[in-house]
């Protein structure tokens, strides 16, 4: 009996340690090209560069909004610097280890949002985005003559529903043209 009393300690202890050790559940993860919620942004289809707060809801949407330290709407173009803020849910080192793994996570993350931005917000007339020395700047034309070439039902970005069936119907395509071609946009 006090063998068995000692193994259930034992494993007590050893779940509690592990417990102890992992990460926890409320640690915010910053957002991957790869877990973009397609259906939450698609409904934002439309939105235009003078309503700055679903502007910014787009863009907290994309890959890497939630390190977003500012939105520019000047000039009909969408501008946003990425970054660490100091009292952010986001450490540091988390915002590091994600936008400078060496994988060029920015550049690829910059034209997938360039792509979305370009779909979502038709007014826009180009997009830049910033962190740290890293700075992609993209026309609304640059983006629409690669997705034109590459998509021949490209749909008029003012028609909300062709807009909303179109990435449906592309949205891994969408993926991995800014994933792995994204050097076509510069």
């Amino acid at each position: 009996m006090n063998q068995l009393k000692t193994i259930i300690m034992i494993m007590v202890a050893a779940v509690l340690l592990l417990a102890a050790c992992a990460e926890p559940d409320n640690k915010v993860k910053i957002k991957t090209i790869d877990n973009v919620e397609i259906e939450k942004i698609k409904e934002m289809t439309g939105t235009y560069v003078g309503d700055n707060s679903k502007v910014n809801s787009i863009v907290q949407s994309l890959a890497g909004g939630e390190t977003v330290k500012g939105i520019d709407l000047s000039g009909e173009e969408i501008k946003v610097t990425y970054g660490y803020e100091e009292g952010s849910e986001i450490s540091e080192e988390q915002m590091n280890e994600y936008w400078f793994n060496g994988k060029n996570i920015d550049k690829k993350n910059f034209y997938y949002n360039a792509i979305y931005l370009t779909l979502l917000v038709p007014n826009a007339k180009g997009f830049e985005f910033t962190i740290d020395e890293s700075t992609v700047q993209v026309t609304r034309e640059q983006i629409e003559k690669e997705l034109k070439e590459e998509f021949k039902d490209y749909p008029d970005v003012n028609d909300e529903e062709a807009v909303k069936q179109f990435i449906e119907k592309n949205k891994s395509k969408l993926k991995e043209l800014a994933s792995e071609e994204y050097q076509a946009f510069q």
